[in-house]
């Protein structure tokens, strides 16, 4: 694939992880809605790229993001600490990802 492809894979990941951590945040409550609102804002604010690595962190990031909104939409304590952690691994992703566009 050439490299105007690649961008709008990139772009089109980058869309869908910000569209579905967008609904994370809107069923975030208390601590884990900051938390989950700097996640979303991390990842609506990033440049696609065509880092080879970087189409694999968004990979990442996306079925995160679908683990997070599950849990959320779970609401009872346990899913509520489990999506503490996935947004432990979803910081941890974003910085990852991060690391190839610069």
């Amino acid at each position: 694939p050439d490299k105007k492809e690649i961008l709008a894979e990139s772009r089109e990941l980058v869309e869908a992880n910000a569209r579905v951590l967008c609904v994370c945040a809107e069923l975030a409550e208390g601590e884990l809605k900051a938390k989950t609102d700097k996640v979303y804002d991390a990842v609506r604010y990033m440049t696609p790229t065509t880092a080879a690595g970087a189409t694999q962190a968004d990979k990442k990031i996306s079925a995160l993001a679908g683990d997070l909104k599950i849990a959320l939409s779970k609401g009872k304590d346990r899913a509520l600490l489990q999506a503490d952690d996935i947004i432990k691994d979803l910081t941890a992703a974003i910085a990852e990802r991060n690391s190839y566009s610069k």
